[in-house]
């Protein structure tokens, strides 16, 4: 690559100056004729760049969204995971005079374009010994801005400012964006977004793509080389939905009788089914309506539970899984539906949802660390309401609270991510909840957890070791709904429980 003279510097920062004083009219003439185009779009959850946003350990802090490996995933010209293809490169040495660098995006463009690949954004990657500052998308001078310029056959230029952008810093957890630059180095890399669903359907591809970075003026003592690949979110994709048992059983009626089936509860008599242990602290209430919380029916009646202004404890119920046999099962499905009312987005903390334990009273919950000799539980949890401004705001995540061998005195927290995003769910909604467990060879890290949203896997481990003796199996279906941690409830807070069924096969949610 031929270093550009100073001059050219000058010139396109020049261009860059004028397309700032017309580039907000150009979109409001190019939008007002035209179709949005969707073929541009990603995950739906795109980054943010603010401080709860992406970072080098998260894909989203508020949402608590790992990485699956330390630092940022990323997928390279031949979809290889971290691999080295790059889509683009730029080097110059340390003697190199350019401001303006520029690297040939037009690949990836025309990629994203077409739907080949969802435009979750770039990452950009330091070589060795390789460091330098560029102005954000933040800077108060727009004419350094990072640009992507898009030119079709004719002559036609569309100038696109990132969505966002941040350096993910490896050393702080939190996102480091919403500053005017952005720096990358070994250790140090930087994510940027550009929305081009924006762009009109009618259009074709651009002929060329162009990525322009402006460095900070006063910096040219170092060599910089980057590579730029896909930004790869630590989600799957969506799939076509796995249905089971209860496809056979419109509003769950007569699936108590399936022969696959241990155990099914619709709440429709006035008190749950005796085979529950119920505390009598939270016992929840049977309810065919409860107009002050917007609660609309599942089918016919349901379970509501409430967690008191000021208090911790909504439900505790649990059903002892041993068969006739007096056994206990090593594999089951579990499924239920849940709707969180709208005051649950007032949670200052995260707290249990209903899941599969096999505590035995001795470990495995509750500040008591997992022991392979003597218990663990999965059950299920939700996380802090995020902030509005927040992509996610008005919404609850969803996961897995796991006591396992690999977990901490306080347990291990397994966002139900996959699916993209499939665990994240708005109040006021009915969901259908499903949960899969075959405990592990014991000693062995091979239990397999899987998770099912509205028949979308939303969550799969199979590197699971919750026993190390063959006595500890699965004891119970654990009801707990919980707010904390420790911290008590800001407000009451409302949800309902309905159609639980337990079963040796897939369940799946109820057909119309």
């Amino acid at each position: 690559m031929q270093p550009n003279r100073p001059s050219q510097d000058k010139e396109l920062v020049v261009q860059l100056t004028s397309r700032a004083r017309v580039s907000s009219l150009m979109w409001r003439v190019v939008l007002s004729c035209c179709t949005v185009s969707t073929a541009m779009a990603g995950s739906r959850v795109p980054f943010s760049d603010r401080d709860d946003g992406i970072s080098c350990s998260y894909y989203d802090v508020g949402l608590g969204v790992p990485w699956h490996a330390r630092g940022a995933g990323w997928l390279d010209a031949e979809d290889k995971r971290q691999g080295t293809r790059a889509h683009a490169a730029f080097q110059a040495e340390a003697s190199d005079p350019r401001r303006v660098h520029r690297a040939d995006v037009s690949a990836l463009v025309k990629g994203w374009w077409s739907g080949r690949w969802p435009n979750n954004g770039l990452l950009l990657r330091a070589g060795n010994n390789s460091g330098v500052s560029y102005h954000a998308r933040e800077s108060t001078d727009s004419a350094l801005r990072p640009q992507l310029i898009l030119q079709w056959r004719g002559g036609r230029r569309m100038f696109v400012e990132p969505a966002a952008d941040a350096t993910l810093d490896c050393s702080t957890y939190r996102g480091v964006g919403k500053t005017p630059t952005l720096t990358l180095n070994t250790d140090k890399s930087v994510a940027m977004r550009f929305d081009l669903a924006t762009v009109l359907r009618e259009m074709p591809a651009p002929e060329t793509a162009e990525l322009v970075l402006i460095r900070l003026a006063g910096e040219t003592s170092s060599r910089v080389g980057w590579q730029a690949f896909r930004l790869s979110p630590p989600v799957s994709g969506t799939a076509e939905p796995e249905l089971g048992l209860a496809k056979n059983y419109p509003g769950d009626r007569g699936i108590a009788a399936d022969p696959l089936v241990l155990f099914a509860e619709a709440f429709e008599a006035r008190k749950p089914d005796a085979r529950w242990i119920n505390n009598k602290d939270a016992p929840g209430e049977i309810v065919d309506e409860d107009p002050d919380t917007g609660f609309a029916p599942l089918v016919g009646r349901a379970l509501k539970v409430k967690i008191p202004k000021g208090g911790l404890l909504g439900l505790d119920m649990r059903l002892r899984l041993l068969d006739k046999q007096g056994a206990e099962p090593e594999e089951v499905y579990f499924r239920y539906y849940l709707r969180l009312a709208r005051d649950w987005l007032g949670a200052k903390d995260g707290g249990k949802l209903p899941g599969l334990a096999g505590t035995y009273g001795k470990a495995g919950w509750g500040g008591r660390p997992w022991d392979g000799n003597k218990g663990w539980s999965l059950r299920g949890s939700f996380g802090t309401t995020p902030p509005t401004g927040h992509r996610a705001a008005g919404s609850i995540m969803l996961g897995t609270y796991a006591y396992h061998f690999k977990s901490s005195t306080y347990g291990e927290g397994m966002v139900w991510s996959d699916g993209d995003f499939a665990g994240l769910i708005e109040p006021d909604r009915w969901y259908c909840i499903e949960q899969y467990l075959r405990l592990n060879t014991p000693g062995q890290e091979n239990g397999v957890l899987q998770v099912w949203v509205n028949d979308q896997l939303a969550l799969s481990r199979t590197d699971l070791r919750l026993r190390d003796l063959p006595t500890i199996r699965i004891q119970e279906v654990w009801m707990n709904v919980y707010h904390g941690g420790t911290q008590p409830a800001p407000l009451a807070m409302h949800a309902y429980v309905d159609n639980v069924v337990v079963a040796r096969r897939r369940i799946g949610s109820m057909p119309p």
